[in-house]
């Protein structure tokens, strides 16, 4: 997993100066892994407060930006607390969830699959010890 903080991503200046992007993922970083893929989806979505995304994998390299409140993120064992500007990067065929705090969380999503027609789009699995208990 990859969890990339927008502000620990120096700016690069583009377009005759014009513009200063923070590449999150560098420009051509996962051409290799993603070789053969295709846009899967791009969406936006909610989790109301103190719910989580059913824990499941897919054949795809999946990506949560998070816009608004705060949660925590579990890619395979990895287990990190996500805010705003947080970037996660899920690879393909690892267990994922997120779990959203008191206040729900928020993000953009996309992914680029390498599934082939009429596999299924994802399978659940178990996370132990999921959701993360919360602080009192």
């Amino acid at each position: 997993m990859q969890h990339i903080l927008t502000a620990d991503v120096p700016p690069v200046l583009e377009h005759d100066d014009t513009v200063a992007s923070h590449f999150m993922i560098g420009m051509g970083q996962l051409r290799e892994q993603t070789e053969g893929s295709y846009l899967q989806f791009i969406n936006e979505f909610l989790v109301d407060a103190n719910k989580f995304i059913e824990p499941h994998f897919h054949n795809s390299h999946e990506f949560y930006y998070v816009l608004s409140g705060q949660g925590t993120m579990r890619v395979g064992d990895d287990v990190y607390e996500v805010s705003p500007g947080d970037l996660i990067h899920t690879p393909p065929n690892v267990p994922h969830s997120i779990y959203a705090h008191h206040s729900g969380v928020r993000c953009l999503a996309f992914a680029v699959a390498f599934m082939k027609p009429g596999e299924p789009s994802h399978t659940p699995v178990h996370f132990d010890n999921w959701p993360p208990a919360q602080p009192v």
